[in-house]
């Protein structure tokens, strides 16, 4: 505990945004890779009728600043704690995207006290081995070439073909973001994901859960889904037809329904056993 409160003293300033403070539940967002709170806009447009929303830049993304030689999931998990506590109304629904989900999945094992509900999306909590070596490998890949060097081979992944054809608006957005981020920082980070293994924790987490995943994404597919749902007692996982791994800006409205959904059943769950 110590340790986590010397990495918290220590933590950077951080970009973040809120919606407001009227309503009694608040919903906290954490990006993707190479993202940053921005893309959360179709989300926040919806959840602020209802909740207070907060969303930030992760270390070294957006305008949050960040050291890459920072980077650990205990890092990550502290700092999403000490948000939580600084915006002091607790607990929280946490929601996060792909490496987001694997922060919130850190959160709530490190600080469950801190977190009401969970939603995880295209996400995953092991890796198959050969997935590991390639993301070591795309590490080394941004070191020695820059993020332009993945920047095609991320889109494949992230979008389907039909979205990276007919949307140019959301490929020329992403990757005028991805490529402004650090490099270290990014290849930072594939480097801790790569190492990332929760399984055989995720039986701690006793929160109403719920796992959203693109029927197409190849990076976390529906199968890495089900894991997660086998592993955490009563998860419901929705599967969204025709997506791929960012089904938050390519599918926000079947994305939006599912979450919006979830939140008020475990809001009417609550209610009814209070």
């Amino acid at each position: 505990m110590s340790n986590q409160k010397d990495q918290v003293a220590e933590m950077p300033r951080l970009n973040w945004i809120r919606t407001g403070t009227e309503h009694s539940e608040t919903v906290v967002l954490i990006h993707a890779v190479g993202y940053d709170l921005t893309y959360w806009d179709r989300q926040i447009e919806v959840l602020q009728a209802d909740y207070n929303v907060v969303a930030f830049d992760l270390p070294g993304h957006g305008n949050s600043p960040g050291k890459a030689s920072d980077w650990s999931f205990d890092y990550a998990a502290a700092l999403v704690a000490s948000l939580i506590e600084h915006v002091g109304i607790g607990p929280i629904h946490l929601v996060g995207i792909s490496f987001g989900g694997m922060i919130a999945q850190a959160t709530v094992l490190a600080r469950p006290e801190l977190v009401s509900t969970l939603t995880l999306i295209g996400t995953a909590c092991t890796f198959p081995s050969a997935v590991r070596e390639g993301m070591k490998a795309r590490a080394q890949t941004i070191r020695t070439s820059g993020i332009a060097a993945v920047m095609q081979s991320s889109l494949e992944r992230w979008y389907t073909a039909t979205t990276r054809e007919h949307r140019p608006d959301i490929i020329d957005r992403v990757c005028k973001t991805v490529l402004a981020d650090d490099p270290e920082t990014q290849a930072a980070i594939w480097e801790i994901v790569s190492n990332f293994e929760v399984r055989e924790r995720l039986g701690e987490i006793k929160v109403p859960t719920l796992v959203l995943v693109g029927e197409q994404d190849p990076s976390t597919p529906p199968s890495a889904a089900l894991v997660l749902a086998e592993g955490i007692s009563g998860a419901k996982v929705v599967v969204i037809p025709g997506a791929s791994h960012l089904v938050t800006v390519e599918a926000p409205s079947e994305v939006n329904a599912a979450l919006q959904a979830f939140l008020a059943r475990a809001r009417l769950t609550r209610t009814l056993s209070a």
